[in-house]
């Protein structure tokens, strides 16, 4: 897994209890995927709105990595924490932490980043110096790159599936909210009978290039592999046969 960079006592930490809720999880009673992302996007968004970040601009999800420990199960009381580990011209890098209540444990940890843009054009914008003042040196200690080069063609090998986007599944920007992408995955973990344990390791890398919503809609493609005895999954958001959203799921030993 990848190095986590811990907070300072100087950084700002937002943070929140919860349990996961019947909603939440899968048949087995397992936190779902989908679910795990939409609970790292709320402390992410819940931080913005209470430092009052969330009004100099619109931010954007571009990227998250997120590396399972273990997901924990239904009523499991669970504390979701956040706080800025590195920055670029127009975007911050988040970590963020799901861990136990009861005993501290660490069960998820995120690196995610989120890319500010003006709130009329979409554009991004850069990030204001008062942001670091609020987050402690940290947040500009780490120097975050982005690499936009071209977009990747979808695989030849890679397999279409249906996959219906509801309009309820837009958010406050008429996009795909970004947790339930990972609705997608699941349905294909299903399909190719790939059952996840609470106590599974693995990570899931999504990234996100470009839009998907219900008057813009993406086909869908999944593609497996195995690797070292262990399957990995692949899926593909695309238009007229370039990607615009990706999906990695490996699971780890």
């Amino acid at each position: 897994m990848t190095n986590f960079i811990e907070p300072l006592d100087t950084s700002r930490q937002f943070q929140f209890n919860r349990r996961v809720a019947l909603s939440d999880t899968d048949p087995s009673g397992r936190l779902r995927l989908d679910a795990c992302a939409r609970f790292l996007q709320d402390v992410a968004a819940f931080d913005a709105i209470d430092a009052d970040i969330s009004e100099i601009g619109i931010w954007v999800l571009r990227q998250n990595k997120i590396f399972v420990e273990e997901l924990p199960t239904y009523g499991t009381e669970v504390n979701a924490k956040t706080y800025l580990t590195g920055s670029g011209r127009a975007w911050v890098e988040r970590t963020s932490v799901i861990s136990r209540v009861d005993s501290e444990q660490v069960l998820v940890r995120a690196r995610a980043l989120w890319v500010l843009t003006n709130s009329l054009t979409g554009v991004p914008i850069s990030v204001p110096k008062s942001l670091y003042a609020i987050y402690g040196p940290l947040a500009t200690l780490h120097k975050v790159t982005i690499r936009d080069g071209k977009r990747q063609s979808l695989p030849d090998q890679a397999f279409k599936f249906d996959w219906q986007i509801r309009f309820s599944d837009q958010d406050i920007l008429a996009h795909l909210n970004n947790a339930i992408y990972l609705e997608a995955l699941e349905e294909v973990l299903h399909q190719q009978q790939i059952k996840l344990t609470t106590n599974q390791r693995m990570s899931c890398q999504i990234t996100y290039r470009e839009s998907t919503s219900y008057e813009d809609p993406s086909d869908t493609y999944f593609l497996t592999t195995e690797g070292d005895g262990a399957p990995a999954v692949s899926i593909y958001f695309a238009k007229d046969g370039l990607v615009r959203t990706t999906i990695d799921l490996k699971i780890l030993s």
